[in-house]
């Protein structure tokens, strides 16, 4: 399957949610309430076309809500924020940035790319790539090779808070485990990176193991865990990949 034909898979099943979950195709408001649309998922230019296909399927969407005009990601401004020309990404980005290396290091002859970051392995991920960025020793490109979705769609209208789990909810809990498991039949990665295992037991996390690679882990901003270092997609993300 060829990026635009991926691309244009996944955007029929987007169309398809909007009608049956009565989503204003133009400000992404579900009728009747106070939530609207975050966005459609990230798909990088080489995703098809990966040594090892990896679909991160965090939490909600965060701050990264296209909150100031008050509308949602089109794929367009999605791949605005996995592109920071200088790498120069939140501590969310930041993680799966890193956890991508650390993955796609042997297939794509990036040892020496994870080396230098890894030299910087007692700050956090967000520092440490731009220590490494800041001397051009890691790849620029790499998340193009990566694919990514968000587990809850929506987001309060006009919310103050955009972190904790205030929007951690299914609206049509059904309907959005059915897009979640057609998107990843398209995706068809040979990695799942699941973020968090809130609310995981929803997404039909036993039958996605019979036939993906599948990871669960903390979410890359959780400094609480340590989720946020280099350290603990050595000795916890790793692990499972390698399994």
């Amino acid at each position: 399957m060829e990026f635009v034909e991926l691309k244009n898979e996944i955007k029929g099943l987007y169309l398809d949610f909007f009608k049956d979950m009565k989503i204003d195709p133009k400000t992404g408001i579900v009728e009747g309430t106070n939530k609207r649309f975050s966005g459609f998922p990230y798909i990088g230019e080489n995703y098809v076309s990966a040594p090892v296909k990896i679909l991160f399927i965090p939490l909600d969407c965060g701050e990264d809500e296209c909150r100031n005009k008050n509308t949602y990601h089109s794929f367009e401004s999605r791949e605005d924020i996995f592109k920071g020309g200088n790498l120069d990404f939140n501590d969310h980005i930041a993680g799966i940035y890193a956890t991508a290396l650390r993955i796609l290091k042997d297939k794509m002859q990036l040892q020496d790319a994870w080396n230098s970051l890894w030299s910087y392995n007692e700050y956090t991920a967000k520092k440490a790539i731009a220590l490494a960025d800041a001397i051009n020793s890691i790849p620029k490109d790499l998340m193009s090779f990566v694919a990514y979705e968000n587990r809850f769609r929506f987001v309060t209208i006009n919310r103050e808070f955009r972190t904790g789990n205030a929007d951690r909810i299914w609206i049509n809990a059904e309907r959005e485990r059915k897009l979640l498991l057609d998107e990843i039949a398209v995706f068809n990665p040979d990695i799942i990176v699941f973020q968090s295992n809130y609310g995981i037991d929803n997404c039909g996390i036993n039958e996605l193991k019979k036939q993906y690679k599948v990871v669960v882990a903390y979410h890359p901003s959780c400094w609480q865990r340590g989720a946020n270092k280099l350290q603990y997609i050595e000795e916890r993300i790793m692990p499972q990949v390698l399994l």
